[in-house]
């Protein structure tokens, strides 16, 4: 008797077990669940979408129903074309189920017909509220969405010929590539060479691949070329790997001496010309000047040493200018003007001309005799110099001029 009760208990242990892993149904749309629930049909997509809240579950289904079509054209396409194609199209429905917003609207671009998928064509549809083992509440939404066999075989030809499209595309990319001129369109090709990289897989993925290297290495070598520069004058290009670009109208021209003339596009938009004025950069050493310019958010800038003038020699008075009675002839004035010479260029000092205007800064015109509008004085000396350094450029001035005192025989009458 014992023997027999065993496997009786035994029984209902297990069938209690399994009853209890179950979900339960707390709510339903229908009495009973409909047959189509879990079936398969030709002309239809049956999917369930699962979620916390109604808008989850029903998200959740039409994503599934997404996906379902563009697995039902990924085997039709891969029998029909190569498995690259299938390998594509794949690849295109996992990044959809992400749902970021490049990758849905790659998956866009090839099934038009996507956009149009709502709840509203569903041709049947059933929902449950379970409450699983975990004690978590869900919505489990059915839908039976209609999908003929013509609506699949119109994405086919939908899909061939966006393929064929995007294979033109790629094809016509490798000669805007070479032909290209601009900074700014060489990033908008950037763009399409990243696309496509997405979309192709297989031989194709690499060509856009490739594609997509070779801008990215243009974009990077693009900097500022030299073509002349001689003081005042600057030609500028934009040369990267392979070529010149064209360069744009405007730039921003920064100098702590050098003042900025004009700037104008030459030679068919492939060079700046730059005209600036270094009249008060004799004094700095290394004097320069920056011009920066923006192409698409791509800042280049660039510095650029002030060249000497030819022949040219730089020299500024570096102290006050001191004077006083000649040790030769008291008669004569003597005067030291310390200079500082920038360059290394020979040059002689041949003349020395003092003039005081009634516009002078200092006020010694009260010395200038009745109605004179200027006093001055002119020194002929030959004076040589050839190095940098400091120098002191010395000379006698009598201190009256043709028979007639002047300003300077007042002044060491007063002075010295």
């Amino acid at each position: 008797m014992k023997f027999r009760v065993f496997p009786i208990i035994i029984l209902i242990i297990i069938l209690f077990n399994t009853s209890c892993s179950l979900p339960r149904v707390l709510e339903k749309s229908e009495k009973e669940r409909p047959n189509w629930v879990y079936s398969i049909d030709k002309d239809h997509i049956i999917v369930e979408g699962v979620g916390y809240t109604w808008e989850e579950a029903q998200d959740d289904a039409l994503k599934k129903i997404n996906e379902r079509i563009v697995n039902s054209v990924a085997v039709n396409v891969s029998s029909e074309t190569s498995v690259s194609v299938n390998e594509t199209v794949i690849d295109n429905i996992s990044r959809y189920s992400q749902n970021t917003e490049l990758r849905t609207n790659i998956s866009t671009d090839f099934f038009n017909s996507l956009r149009g998928i709502s709840l509203n064509k569903a041709e049947n549809f059933y929902w449950e509220k379970q409450k699983h083992k975990d004690r978590t509440v869900k919505i489990h939404y059915h839908i039976m969405y209609p999908f003929s066999e013509r609506e699949l075989n119109g994405l086919l030809s939908e899909w061939v010929k966006m393929d064929r499209d995007f294979t033109t595309e790629l094809d016509n990319l490798e000669d805007e590539v070479e032909n290209c001129d601009r900074l700014s369109d060489l990033k908008l090709l950037h763009e399409k060479a990243v696309y496509l990289e997405e979309i192709f897989s297989g031989a194709r993925k690499t060509r856009a691949s490739l594609i997509k290297t070779e801008i990215e290495q243009l974009i990077e070598a693009v900097k500022f070329e030299i073509q002349s520069h001689e003081r005042g004058r600057l030609i500028l290009m934009l040369h990267t790997t392979d070529r010149y670009l064209m360069v744009n109208k405007n730039a921003d021209f920064t100098s702590s001496c050098a003042v900025l003339q004009d700037q104008k596009i030459i030679e068919n938009g492939k060079a700046l010309e730059i005209n600036y004025d270094a009249d008060f950069c004799y004094s700095e050493d290394k004097a320069s000047f920056r011009i920066n310019q923006n192409y698409s958010g791509t800042n280049l800038g660039l510095d650029f040493l002030i060249p000497e003038g030819e022949n040219t020699a730089r020299f500024t008075i570096s102290e006050p200018v001191r004077f006083k009675r000649s040790p030769i002839n008291p008669d004569n004035i003597r005067w030291y003007i310390p200079i500082r010479i920038f360059t290394e260029i020979p040059f002689t000092v041949t003349k020395v001309e003092l003039i005081v205007t009634h516009e002078s800064i200092i006020d010694i015109r009260k010395f200038i005799v009745g109605e004179e509008k200027e006093s001055y004085f002119v020194a002929e000396i030959e004076e040589e110099f050839d190095q940098k350094g400091d120098f002191s450029l010395q000379f006698d001035v009598p201190s009256g001029q043709n028979g007639k005192a002047t300003l300077i025989s007042q002044l060491i009458n007063i002075f010295v």
